[in-house]
């Protein structure tokens, strides 16, 4: 098994984390200023958000960012 495919498949990522915090939608941590819009595990990618809007956002972004690098959704 290639041990580099893993790490390039987190760093195509880092644009899309990126953009999704920048949206601001997610769910609110209770007690802070902090927002959590996604889950992340290995290639596993949950997506949160408060309401039906906030997750059509979420999956605009998703699905932009996949066309940039090249990857289907």
């Amino acid at each position: 098994m290639d041990s580099l495919s893993p790490l390039l498949f987190c760093v195509t990522y880092v644009a899309l984390t990126h953009e999704l915090k920048r949206a601001d939608g997610g769910y609110q941590v209770h007690g802070t200023e902090r927002k959590i819009s996604r889950l992340l595990h290995m290639d596993d990618w949950k997506l949160l958000g408060i309401n039906e809007v906030d997750l059509e956002n979420g999956i605009k972004i998703v699905k932009a960012i996949n066309k940039d690098i090249n990857m289907n959704f």
